[in-house]
């Protein structure tokens, strides 16, 4: 999961620098070259394997002593994800959104120290802050279906999985019908859909616990065809307008719904990638998917100025390249002075784990 997390960051990552590189880089860049993060869908397709993960993680993490583990799930999800985020937020603020003359106030900080500040109807600091929204939706439900003791239900899964899926359709069909306003944000309308890929995660971790990864009693473990059930059901949600690159790879880009589970499958029931370097980026991922914009703004702005001519016209890898090095840095300052801290604090906080 480590190596899939770094994996997923570095997507992300890629697609937010290459675009920001493009107007910088070198003007014999050619079109396919200055479209292809967007083509291949590189930034949704690496949230979307963040969702996966995070289902796979997350959800058995509410198992044990009734007592103490709702408690200590509250309290180690909270440290693990807003002391970092905090820090994010102030470097935004900062370095994405001041530097950049954008006018800022008080609600629209204070929203954003929430992590939802859409319910507050405020805009994000940073773009990628919606994920965090959707996270947050995840633990809610996790804890709830824990609060009912349907934890160890895995009937519960699939009807989650199942469930959102439909309700995504609905609002999809509902809009599509004007029976509701487009004033619903694509954020918003996506959550159901967001919420079934993780719980499909979730489902997916079921089988492999009880497989021992795949690799015991796979045929005669009923639960692997409903996985398999389940999956098609995330990959056709969307009908066969997600396999329309299939027919026409040169013109229309890959689907990001498509392409996310089926790499998901491939990299934890087959791959098995275990590589060093990449596990510890995965460690640092979470670090890495706040900080690439908060350090690659001013220094993209920075390199716009006109006593910096000499830093312009180079090919899109250079700045790509140069400046994910320099976001690993950072990244590493933070996770070893704020996240690696926050999560020791929260376990010493959270219950004791009988």
């Amino acid at each position: 999961m480590d190596g899939l997390r770094a994996v997923a960051a570095m997507m992300v990552a890629c697609a937010h620098l290459w675009e920001r590189a493009l107007p910088l880089a070198h003007p014999g860049v050619s079109e396919s070259a200055r479209t292809l993060p967007r083509f291949l869908n590189f930034g949704r397709t690496g949230v979307l394997l963040f969702f996966a993960i995070s289902g796979f993680v997350i959800y058995r993490s509410l198992r044990g002593p009734r007592q103490t583990t709702g408690r200590r799930f509250v309290i180690t999800r909270f440290f693990r994800l807003y002391p970092a985020y905090w820090v994010s937020l102030v470097g935004g603020l900062i370095f994405v959104w001041w530097w950049r003359g954008q006018p800022s106030g008080w609600e629209m900080i204070a929203a954003n120290v929430t992590m939802l500040p859409r319910i507050f109807g405020q805009p994000f600091v940073m773009g990628l802050y919606w994920t965090l929204e959707t996270e947050l939706c995840f633990y809610a439900v996790c804890w709830f279906v824990w609060r009912l003791d349907y934890l160890e239900d895995a009937r519960v899964l699939v009807g989650l999985v199942i469930g959102l899926t439909l309700l995504w359709l609905a609002v999809k069909g509902a809009r599509q019908l004007a029976a509701v306003t487009d004033d619903l944000s694509g954020q918003w309308k996506d959550v159901p859909r967001h919420l079934a890929l993780m719980f499909w995660g979730a489902y997916f971790r079921v089988v492999y616990d009880e497989t021992g990864g795949f690799r015991q009693q796979v045929r005669e473990n009923r639960r692997l065809l409903v996985l398999i059930g389940l999956t098609a059901v995330i990959l056709f949600a969307d009908g066969l307008r997600g396999f329309r690159f299939v027919i026409h790879p040169t013109r229309i880009p890959p689907s990001a719904y498509v392409i996310a589970p089926i790499l998901f499958w491939l990299w934890v029931a087959w791959l098995r990638v275990r590589f060093g370097i990449l596990a510890w980026l995965g460690r640092i991922s979470y670090s890495l998917y706040l900080f690439h914009l908060v350090v690659a703004t001013p220094l993209f702005l920075w390199m716009a100025t006109r006593p910096n001519e000499s830093l312009r016209g180079w090919p899109v890898p250079f700045y790509v390249v140069s400046l994910f090095a320099l976001t690993v840095i950072v990244s590493a300052l933070v996770y070893y002075t704020v996240e690696k801290p926050s999560i020791a604090l929260g376990r010493r906080f959270a219950p004791a784990k009988n």
